[in-house]
């Protein structure tokens, strides 16, 4: 069972992390399929402003993870 709250929960946590030092995340690679169920959660408002999710089925499957890319320029 997945706990859609909970993860919504850690997405935005992550992303205001990354925002406070100056970084972003680039995208949220998370089943298509289940997305709906991360914006029906108290944070779908600050999801849909601010984290970009992948729309499209990932070259690998991800329906019990996800993947969160960060937007971090190498030195």
């Amino acid at each position: 069972m997945i706990d859609y709250e909970a993860m919504a929960a850690h997405i935005v946590l992550l992303h205001k992390e990354k925002k406070a030092r100056g970084h972003d995340i680039w995208r949220v690679i998370f089943d298509p399929q289940l997305q709906p169920k991360l914006f029906e959660t108290k944070y779908a408002q600050y999801l849909n402003k601010n984290i970009h999710f992948l729309k499209t089925q990932s070259w690998v499957r991800h329906d019990e993870h996800y993947h969160i890319d960060f937007d971090i320029p190498c030195k």
